[in-house]
């Protein structure tokens, strides 16, 4: 589903289109607040439907007295419950970097025909401004006001504020993401990403098989390697050149199980011929815990 099919327009009830916003799910809306401040009744239009508005709150709810601008965060979150069931777009983690493009779908009075219909806009971000995320080398044109911008993965960070020029292509300015997230209900906010783990690799998994003592023997080293082929089992098999220093044979003993067409299985098979030739160590523990495999469970009862 594309991401602009997520795209709204509100009017007056006197049909007078007043800008554009985006629908993030279960009839919840977004647009700026400046969009819709002063209207305590609105039509929302999505495709050739038109639904009636329940509630809107902005943030903050009225303008400073003569301001120029709206002051931020500029925004408005509207119900809509005839929207329930329409396409939604997803959220972003964080707000864009400087440089990074945006693409911006919505809605504006089109200069050739003077209708109004969808709109978009590809955007490069300068970076803070007064008024919120500075955005060049693109129109705004009037009416994308409310509007969703988008990451190259076609999740929503930041709405488009205002046009630094109605009729010439210099951009203008976003409110951030960072400003959206604290006004939505929690059910809305995007997941939390686990904090990765360390990496496997090669030299991680070897420093931690040369700790146990009876790795340091080559006899016990080839049988490792044995042990681990067993594993794996006929078909499977690692080839690893053999080498007097334990760190270089450990590493290439490591390497060629995470360049395996199994790296898990392997790793698996070696962390088991490891504890079955040394018995419990805490760096085999640390070896099942930076695989992800857990402690030794011990003998069976």
């Amino acid at each position: 589903m594309s991401p602009d099919s997520a795209a709204v327009r509100f009017a007056d009830p006197a049909g007078a289109f007043l800008g554009s916003g985006f629908h993030l799910g279960a009839g919840l809306l977004v647009s700026c607040a400046h969009v819709v401040h002063g209207h305590p009744e609105l039509t929302v239009r999505h495709g050739a439907a038109a639904h009636p508005v329940r509630a809107a709150r902005l943030f903050p709810p009225e303008p400073a007295p003569g301001a120029a601008a709206y002051p931020p965060p500029d925004l408005a979150l509207l119900t809509a419950p005839g929207l329930a069931g329409a396409p939604a777009v997803p959220l972003g983690e964080r707000d864009p970097a400087g440089g990074a493009a945006v693409l911006v779908h919505g809605f504006a009075v089109n200069p050739v025909t003077g209708e109004v219909g969808p709109e978009s806009a590809r955007l490069t971000v300068a970076g803070p401004s007064g008024l919120g995320l500075r955005v060049q080398q693109g129109w705004i044109q009037r009416g994308l006001s409310g509007s969703m911008a988008l990451d190259g993965h076609g999740r929503v960070v930041g709405v488009v504020k205002a046009t630094a020029d109605g009729d010439d292509p210099v951009g203008g300015w976003l409110t951030p993401l960072s400003a959206l997230l604290p006004l939505l209900p929690p059910a809305l906010a995007p997941a939390a990403r686990p904090a990765p783990g360390p990496a496997v690799t090669a030299g991680a998994v070897a420093r931690l098989l040369g700790e146990p003592f009876p790795l340091q023997d080559p006899a016990v080293r080839l049988e490792l390697v044995r042990a681990v082929n067993e594993g794996l089992g006929p078909g499977q098999e690692l080839r690893v050149p053999y080498h007097a220093l334990a760190p270089v044979h450990l590493r290439s003993l490591a390497a060629a199980c995470l360049e395996h067409r199994d790296p898990a299985g392997a790793l698996r098979a070696l962390l088991a011929g490891a504890r079955e030739l040394c018995g419990p160590h805490r760096a085999l523990d640390g070896l099942g815990a930076l695989l992800g495999l857990g402690p030794d469970p011990g003998p069976e009862e």
